[in-house]
């Protein structure tokens, strides 16, 4: 009985932390020319909800091509993170942040729905957004080998495809 009570709460536990910790990838991609599909850089993005409130927002960095939670300032850890590969107070600093951020990122993401974006000259106020959801293998976090095991977090993605050419989202350029 006692097996079958631990073995209930370590998979309990999986579960419960897999859905209760996140983190988000979010791709901006300028699909101008089909043949040659790049990340827009630089881009800004606002996270909206279904009433225009915000929820979050992203700016890219250059440096490493990839778009970074900034707002609110509490869940930015990227400016840490940069710091976190030659300090190991960053590297405490950075793991706080990211527990912290983790937590947050499932308590909103589900509600986006749209964005506003800027890049450059370009500003499209209310691009469509569909969350993916991608939930960890919660049934595994307790297996003991490196490629298996860990903390179960939920990935969520977020890939927009604008035509920088023509400022707009890439199903507002298809010609109807």
């Amino acid at each position: 009985m006692l097996v079958v009570v631990a073995a209930a709460a370590v998979l309990g536990y999986g579960y419960w932390f897999g859905a209760t910790h996140g983190a988000v990838y979010i791709s901006v991609l300028d699909v101008s020319d089909r043949n040659h599909i790049v990340d827009l850089q630089p881009v800004g993005l606002t996270l909206l909800d279904r009433s225009d409130h915000t929820l979050a927002k992203a700016q890219s960095d250059a440096r490493y091509g990839t778009i970074v939670l900034t707002s609110p300032p509490q869940y930015d850890c990227h400016e840490i993170e940069s710091r976190a590969l030659v300090s190991t107070e960053a590297r405490q600093l950075w793991a706080e942040c990211f527990a912290r951020q983790s937590r947050w990122v499932p308590t909103w993401i589900r509600n986006v729905r749209a964005a506003a974006l800027e890049s450059k000259d370009c500003r499209i106020e209310r691009v469509p957004i569909t969350v993916h959801e991608y939930p960890d293998t919660w049934w595994l976090w307790w297996v003991p080998l490196r490629h298996i095991g860990g903390k179960p977090y939920t990935s969520f993605s977020i890939r927009i495809e604008i035509t920088s050419t023509q400022c707009s989202t890439a199903a507002a350029a298809v010609p109807r």
